[in-house]
């Protein structure tokens, strides 16, 4: 994305200056030369202007006022040559957006709604509103000089804290509303389980939060997100007049609100982490729900706007409401925004997609123009989101793949010996299990395009999302006909087994992909083999699935065990249990396979592979994900490949390998991490 930046200074501290047309400010943009504008407005006559964009004359002041205001703003806009200039310049950038970074320190100046502005003459779209115009859409942020970049190169896992607050007196809040929409947000990321108690891992509510709990919470978690639903309240702080947020009060719950003032605010949400007391938190992003939240309030004593005070304490992201906010245009936003920031979209484009939505959607308000956004974003921040988005969408995986394990274990219930495989009517159904993992699937390859992105990564998760795909699919029919898949000769059905092996073909070609790019992981390596041995030995064969590569399989046997063998040596756990489950895999391979010198004969194939398994078991603990990978992946050559391929004795060394592997992460499923 584009991004101009256009400063406004002038002589002073940033308090205690009214508007007046015979002030004059530096406009800065980008490197051209500095020029004067001088705001056509007297500070009082302003204020006016405000009182009607606030819902507070009736309708016909608020639209005359609206236009009006548009109008001048683009005028004060189009007297800095090198804004026109920046905004029609051609970069060979392919993304059509620009973003427009106002930084604005001076008080006064954040009076103005300058999210109202029409295009100027020279402008894309002259005429039409700026942020709205299609030609060229715009995404304007406010900013301080002061603000730093936090970043610290890790994407974090989002954990949301939502504080609501409608204390006696005040009008009823759309909690619920916020709620559902917070929680549709999250649902890729939560798992399913009878008691959804997943959900308190990445959000925590406080429904009538006062500031205690709200400092509380805070230091006790690490927030990602933090969105406030409260109302924005008019209070006199001397002689001056501010906008806080009216929580609950601590010692009277049911008395008269606690009004919380910007800079206060900023203290709770930014408290030292507890129990170690070494930093302060850090939430990425706040949304705030209110009316006025982005509202100035007077200018003659020091202080800012509750979104103004939030993004000066150190907060990267903050997106408030300058006006009044419709209960339709909050939830609207709490949608639009949060699916996004979730999945690691650009924040920016976000923003152009909110406002487009407020606008269409509810034309009887000004929320589009409502919404005001403080942004100060690192230089790395393409990387990083092409990171955050390859991890959230491999943590999505991660969960619609545990939900297709429990929809397909019944296939392996024997072997498995899971004697409730939850696979029930009430439970989640096989069509969502693989609507999540079509979307999340959707989600890693829109990252292929990305050169940030390690491809490699990408390649193995699409792989190991196609090998489950083509389970869960397997899954289905033998659930709906009591048929094994594989023995289906006509039917309905059969579109489904052509699917099964599509999927397994997509997975093998993906596998092999992932060793390519990163040929020191031989993971994918070994799961490429294991499906080429599997693809060759169909039994019902319609193409020559073992001349499709330009090399033997023992060759990628003998070249996938080196490495292996090596890695079981070291001292790094990860690596070392990937090792073994490597070679735990390849022995009972090479039962399948052909000869070649110095191929280990069954029986110390099957000794090496128990070997393995319980020195893994041993090392790692019984309690690990790789433990229930692995004991998964030997299932399906006991329970699933058996039906399509030739292997052999491998199904019987297959379950002795289950045996050997134990169920203790299984049989808590649902409560640990991956």
């Amino acid at each position: 994305m584009r991004t101009i930046t256009l400063e406004l200074l002038r002589h002073g501290p940033a308090n205690n200056q009214l508007l007046s047309p015979l002030t004059q400010y530096l406009a800065l943009c980008e490197n051209h030369g500095a020029v004067t504008v001088q705001v056509p407005f007297e500070h009082n006559q302003f204020l006016h202007r405000l009182s009607a964009l606030s819902y507070r004359y009736g309708a016909d002041p608020r639209s005359f006022y609206l236009h009006d205001t548009a109008r001048v703003l683009s005028d004060l806009l189009s007297n800095i040559p090198g804004l026109t200039a920046e905004i029609n310049r051609d970069t060979g950038i392919k993304d059509r957006f620009t973003h427009l970074r106002l930084i604005v320190s001076s008080s006064e100046l954040a009076l103005l709604p300058f999210e109202l502005a029409l295009s100027p003459n020279g402008f894309p779209g002259a005429g039409q509103s700026a942020l709205l115009q299609s030609q060229t859409p715009i995404c304007i942020t406010r900013e301080i000089r002061r603000v730093p970049e936090l970043n610290d190169g890790t994407p974090r896992s989002p954990k949301i804290l939502f504080v609501a607050a409608a204390p006696p007196g005040q009008q009823e809040i759309p909690l619920q509303a916020h709620l559902l929409a917070l929680r549709g947000a999250l649902d890729p990321w939560v798992r399913q389980t009878d008691t959804n108690r997943d959900l308190d891992n990445h959000i925590v509510l406080l429904p009538q939060a006062t500031a205690p709990q709200v400092e509380a919470a805070c230091a006790a978690h690490d927030f990602t997100h933090i969105h406030i639903l409260a109302h924005g309240i008019q209070y006199q702080e001397g002689y001056d007049v501010r906008f806080g947020l009216a929580l609950h009060h601590p010692r009277n719950p049911d008395g008269p609100a606690e009004v919380v003032s910007g800079a206060r605010l900023a203290t709770i949400l930014r408290p030292t982490q507890q129990p170690d007391v070494t930093d302060l938190s850090r939430p990425s992003v706040v949304t705030l729900a209110s009316c006025n939240s982005g509202a100035q309030g007077s200018v003659g004593g020091a202080g800012a706007s509750i979104a103004h005070a939030l993004h000066d304490a150190g907060i990267p992201i903050v997106v408030a409401s300058q006006f009044p906010l419709s209960f339709e245009g909050s939830v609207r936003m709490v949608e639009t925004l949060y699916h996004g920031f979730l999945w690691g979209e650009d924040p920016r484009a976000l923003l152009i997609d909110l406002r487009r939505k407020l606008h269409s959607q509810f034309p009887q308000n000004h929320d589009w123009a409502s919404l005001t956004a403080y942004a100060s974003l690192p230089t790395t921040l393409a990387q990083d989101l092409a990171t955050l988005k390859l991890a959230q969408a491999s943590r999505s995986i991660e969960v619609a793949m545990a939900l297709a394990d429990k929809l397909t274990g019944g296939i392996y219930a024997a072997t498995l010996q899971i004697s409730n495989p939850d696979i029930t009517d009430n439970g989640p159904s096989k069509e969502d299990a693989m609507r999540r993992i079509e979307f999340a699937k959707a989600k890693l390859a829109s990252l292929l395009d990305s050169t940030s992105a390690p491809s490699a990564q990408i390649y193995g998760l699409l792989a190991s999302t196609e090998k489950r795909q083509a389970e869960l699919v397997a899954a289905k029919i033998v659930l709906e006909t009591s048929t094994n898949v594989y023995e289906l000769a006509s039917g309905e059905h059969l579109q489904g087994k052509d699917r099964t092996v599509g999927l397994l073909r997509t997975s093998r070609d993906n596998y092999l992909r992932a060793y390519q790019i990163d040929r020191a992981n031989s993971w994918g390596m070994v799961q490429h083999l294991s499906l080429v041995v599997i693809l060759s030995r169909l039994s019902y064969k319609d193409t020559d699935e073992a001349r499709l590569y330009d090399y033997k399989e023992t060759d990628l046997w003998q070249l996938a065990y080196a490495i292996s063998h090596r890695d079981r040596n070291s001292s790094d756990d990860q690596k070392f249990a990937c090792a073994m489950a490597n070679l735990i895999e390849l022995y009972l391979l090479s039962l399948a396979m052909g000869n070649w010198d110095g191929k280990p004969t069954p029986s110390d194939a099957k000794k090496e592979a128990l070997s393995c398994a319980h020195g893994l078991v041993n090392r790692i603990g019984a309690h690990k994900f790789t433990i229930y990978s692995t004991r998964r992946q030997m299932a399906r050559y006991a329970e699933w490949y058996p039906k399509i391929a030739e292997l052999g004795i491998v199904e019987d060394v297959a379950e002795a390998l289950v045996r050997a592997l134990p169920s203790t992460w299984e049989e808590s499923f649902g409560t640990e991490d991956f």
